[in-house]
């Protein structure tokens, strides 16, 4: 066999193997899971809500930058945070917080109308709770933490009540499910001591 013809042989197989290569570098990539916080069950909201029934809007609510992506962040150390690529919000924390902070405070306060800010064109409510959140993560298999401030308004602007506090709930699992449902858990309690404020 001469030489040219046993580099063409040769080539062959490289090609092949290169070609193998490449196929396998296109394979599907890991499916992406979406999550999203969840309220209060339905059986605990079937109690009457107790208090002065007035119109209650929540907002605004300001989240840390840090929070402002689609991917689960968690921390690993004292200063080292992960984003998760696969395990995402599926739709904006702030946004989540603030839909599902309003489902729990509907059952826990005589709210007549409850409205997120920005409020309906004309209308403004008779109390209104802004609210600042420092800190919504938590380390996979262990807590997931809730530090967060608001203040009460009247519809004059007037401060009525300011608090702040740190909430934690222990994930029942190490992966993303288990944190979404401790972070949700979290939001159940806020959501306690945010009706407080509003019935004081």
């Amino acid at each position: 066999m001469s030489t040219a013809s046993m580099r063409r042989t040769l080539a062959v197989p490289a090609a092949l193997a290169a070609a193998l290569l490449l196929l396998a570098g296109c394979g599907k990539s890991a499916p992406t899971h979406f999550y999203s916080l969840s309220s209060a069950p339905a059986a605990q909201k079937d109690q009457a809500p107790s208090g002065p029934c007035l119109s209650v809007g929540v907002g605004p609510v300001d989240f840390p930058a840090y929070l402002d992506r689609s991917q689960i962040v968690t921390r690993t150390g004292a200063n080292r945070m992960q984003l998760a690529e696969f395990d995402q919000w599926i739709e904006t924390p702030r946004e989540n917080f603030q839909r599902i902070l309003t489902e729990n405070l509907a059952g826990l306060v005589c709210a007549k109308p409850l409205v997120t800010y920005p409020w309906p064109t004309g209308g403004h409510p008779d109390r209104q709770v802004v609210i600042q959140v420092a800190r919504f993560d938590g380390v996979l298999g262990q807590d997931a933490v809730l530090r967060a401030s608001w203040s009460v308004l009247d519809t004059d602007g007037k401060n009525l009540a300011w608090r702040s506090n740190e909430y934690r709930q222990a994930a029942g699992g190490p992966d993303y499910d288990s944190l979404a449902a401790a972070q949700s858990r979290l939001v159940e309690q806020f959501a306690k001591d945010v009706a407080d404020s509003l019935r004081q």
